[in-house]
């Protein structure tokens, strides 16, 4: 843990993070797209799509194979902020299967290094990354227990524990002094909480379509959108 007071007390107030409480943890919410357990020193990030870019690009779109390296340094950031123990990724870290075998040799060595810096780093499966690439450290995993919840990348239904997933890319809207704003968001309920992507091509489902009311219903639930580096509680 790197993260001091004073750096705490100045993020919160230029509203750059915000605090939430979630299975009996308290929650530090980053504007930057991760989540941060104090009590365990984990961080939490979801869904980095990496190779996305080169994936749309072999159907012809036309993106800039950028999207990982804008990612990487991202993340990186992030992680000299807080140097936690662990790092938990909640799955779809990959685009698809192929993903390693398009990625230039200087961003594979750049994840490497990045994951090798951190005590534990867990790379939870997804639907889009079911096996772990060969050569990439960390450890493959379908899920994380902690206490009484579980981190995973997909919902099931039929679980007592509180469920932290990712897979949804929730996205949001809100106005502030006649100004509209829209921005993906982390959002929950009692039971259930859903992590925004934090990849550089990835887009989002708004929290009012009728799948995500299936799951968190408005009544219920706590939202904070991020926009610009800002969270707002909607």
């Amino acid at each position: 843990m790197a993260i001091s007071d004073t750096w705490l007390t100045q993020q919160l107030s230029q509203r750059q993070l915000s605090i939430t409480k979630f299975a009996d943890y308290l929650w530090i919410l980053d504007a930057r797209g991760v989540a941060y357990l104090p009590a365990c020193d984990w961080l939490i990030v979801s869904d980095l799509h990496l190779e996305k870019g080169s994936y749309l690009s072999s159907y012809a779109n036309p993106l800039p194979n950028l999207d990982s390296r804008a990612t990487l340094l991202r993340l990186d950031k992030i992680i000299r902020d807080y140097n936690p123990r662990r790092v938990i990724s909640l799955g779809d870290s990959f685009h698809d299967k192929h993903s390693m075998s398009r990625m230039i040799e200087e961003d594979r060595i750049y994840l490497c290094d990045l994951v090798s810096r951190v005590e534990e780093w867990f790379w939870v499966e997804g639907n889009h990354d079911p096996d772990l690439p060969d050569g990439i450290p960390g450890t493959p995993c379908f899920e994380v227990l902690l206490g009484d919840a579980v981190f995973r990348h997909e919902p099931q239904q039929a679980d007592v524990k509180a469920q932290i997933i990712g897979h949804f890319h929730p996205k949001t809207r809100t106005a502030i002094s006649r100004r509209r704003f829209t921005g993906k968001c982390f959002t929950h309920n009692d039971g259930l909480f859903i992590m925004p992507a934090f990849g550089q091509f990835t887009g989002g489902l708004d929290i009012d379509e009728d799948v995500m009311l299936s799951l968190l219903p408005k009544k219920a639930r706590h939202t904070f959108m991020m926009y610009d580096d800002i969270l707002f509680k909607v």
